[in-house]
């Protein structure tokens, strides 16, 4: 199932139509999410095999970006609701605020920025473009047993359109 909504939204990417406002210039976005959870913990998460389960989750995010701090780094303030459905179902909301990560050496053909706040996103986009495509791992932590045996990681993907 990852492997299709990873697929479908490359496609997505590459078929949208450019406009003529800058990514990094746009300070509200709205991303509609969809993910799977995975028993994984957060730190195996980059190698070996995924412990997916019967768990899903889609949802909006809304994000407004209220500073710009140097070049580099931008402060932006998130509010998202989720649905859980499978093994999970109930409703999340959540808020948070957020430092993302806006330069890499390769922005000028494909525009990149990543965020970490116990989530850890990637988001792509053509310059030039309001639309970006988003990669997440949405983690909720046990903090190492001190709240439950084990954390939360939804593995998702959304599109994101700045405005």
């Amino acid at each position: 199932m990852i492997a299709t909504l990873w697929r479908a939204g490359v496609l997505t990417l590459l078929t949208l139509v450019s406009s003529p406002a800058a990514f990094a210039e746009k300070e509200w976005a709205v991303t509609v999410l969809g993910g799977q959870y995975s028993g994984s913990q957060l730190l195996k998460l980059g190698g070996g095999t995924l412990d997916f389960k019967d768990s899903y989750t889609a949802g909006l995010s809304l994000s407004y970006q209220f500073v710009d701090w140097g070049p580099h780094m931008r402060w932006e303030l998130e509010g998202q609701a989720l649905q859980h459905v499978g093994e999970q179902e109930h409703v999340e909301f959540a808020s948070s605020i957020n430092v993302r990560w806006i330069t890499f050496p390769w922005n000028r053909y494909l525009v990149t920025s990543v965020l970490h706040y116990l989530l850890i996103e990637a988001a792509v986009g053509l310059p030039n473009s309001n639309w970006s495509l988003v990669a997440r791992v949405h983690h909720r932590s046990g903090i190492f047993g001190l709240f439950s045996h084990s954390g939360s990681n939804v593995l998702a993907l959304g599109l994101r359109y700045r405005f």
